[in-house]
């Protein structure tokens, strides 16, 4: 007698009672759980299974991240926002959420890839959560989408920024400023508003008497940063623009 439960097939109504939205569009949610392994099985037949959709939100979800990291560090330069771009979209992370939204729940799967642990796979699950941004993508429109991954992801970015040693512009800014004008950066704190919960610091940073960098932020110490960052950024610039000048050699 075989004992295997019957795959179940993902409930939409069920889906989106514990969503804050989800696509109108029943048949495009039903295809974002179909993972290819169920085309094999009697049930998946003439089915579509939802690659196409991961592949289209994986895009979405680097577009969107992209954005957001490109709003909020616009002194920091392109190879750091990669970096922080790839500790936030990952496979272990997509799968975490994906977890969180009780997407393994609905997941349509062939009978090998059941018992192969397959809910709890990180590729499928990551594979999920994109194919879902997917089609709320299609359904609901960009800007939707964008507010969606935002609420998941802004905690995250938050909880990336506080691990130590993230960001390392200070000291990097601190060596080159040695070495090209033979003294230190100096930090100031020029305005801070917000209420006593919520202040927000916006911090300056000068070498021998110049800005060259500014930042804000709700800690006074990541104001810093980002400051260093805008300053570690121009200075390098202006360094290429004139090999040789101030080199302190």
């Amino acid at each position: 007698m075989n004992n295997q439960k019957k795959e179940p097939r993902p409930v939409p109504e069920e889906f989106d009672a514990r969503q804050p939205f989800t696509p109108k569009d029943k048949e495009l949610l039903r295809k974002v759980f179909v993972h290819r392994s169920f085309l094999n099985e009697k049930e998946g037949k003439g089915l579509e299974s939802n690659e196409r959709l991961e592949f289209l939100g994986d895009a979405v979800l680097s577009n969107i991240i992209s954005h957001m990291l490109f709003k909020k560090f616009p002194g920091v330069d392109e190879g750091e926002l990669t970096r922080l771009r790839a500790k936030l979209v990952n496979k272990r992370t997509l799968a975490a959420l994906a977890g969180g939204l009780s997407l393994n729940e609905f997941l349509l799967l062939g009978k090998g890839e059941r018992n192969a642990g397959g809910r709890e796979n990180a590729t499928i699950l990551a594979g999920v959560f994109e194919a879902l941004l997917a089609a709320i993508y299609l359904d609901r429109g960009f800007k939707k989408t964008f507010a969606y991954v935002e609420s998941l992801f802004s905690p995250l970015l938050d909880e990336t920024l506080s691990e130590p040693g993230h960001f390392d512009f200070k000291p990097r800014l601190q060596e080159l400023s040695q070495k090209v004008f033979k003294e230190a950066p100096v930090y100031r704190l020029v305005n801070e508003d917000g209420p006593p919960h919520r202040k927000v610091f916006e911090v300056e940073v000068a070498i021998n008497g110049t800005v060259f960098g500014s930042g804000s932020a709700t800690k006074k110490k990541d104001a810093e940063q980002y400051a260093a960052g805008e300053a570690l950024k121009k200075l390098k610039d202006i360094l290429a623009e004139s090999p040789g000048t101030r080199s302190g050699d």
